[in-house]
């Protein structure tokens, strides 16, 4: 197998898994890859191809965080018909962490995937946790004190 077939292979990997955790993390690796397989297909120097695949997934890093923390706080999109729960308090049923794509909690007898609004937060089974919005059928959840304390969330 070639070279920039195995890049591609890695890049489809990288979109998979993206696809998957919806992180945003592993988007500007698929972005490497791909230019990696470009770059090697074409012959470029190794060291030039490895630096600018690195700048090509800082910069793509760059350009999709910020899409994707003001797409956090527009809740209305794809969560209309789950609107019911947003207000109401849930218990922690496994570990909420948006970094490694875990997290479930329990509303009124109900089990909801989770995800922490402020993608720094996380947390432990037992804690109670108010859903600020909802992604899809996944819970966005933070702290009751969090809200509060009228924390803004960008």
């Amino acid at each position: 197998m070639s070279t920039p077939v195995v890049w591609l292979l890695v890049a489809a990997a990288f979109a998979l898994a993206e696809i998957l955790t919806e992180s945003l993390y592993l988007a500007p690796l698929a972005a490497a890859s791909v230019v990696m397989a470009i770059g090697t297909l074409i012959g470029a120097d190794p060291l030039v191809l490895a630096v600018v695949a690195v700048g090509v997934a800082i910069m793509t890093l760059l350009a999709v965080r910020p899409l994707l923390r003001r797409d956090r706080l527009d809740f209305a999109a794809g969560g209309a018909e789950h609107d019911f729960v947003v207000g109401q308090f849930g218990v922690v049923e496994e570990h909420v962490a948006n970094d490694h794509a875990t997290g479930v909690i329990e509303i009124d007898g109900e089990i909801w995937t989770a995800r922490a609004l402020d993608e720094r937060r996380t947390f432990a089974p037992g804690t109670e946790v108010q859903v600020v919005g909802v992604r899809g059928a996944v819970a966005l959840v933070e702290a009751p004190e969090d809200r509060d304390l009228g924390h803004v969330h960008a």
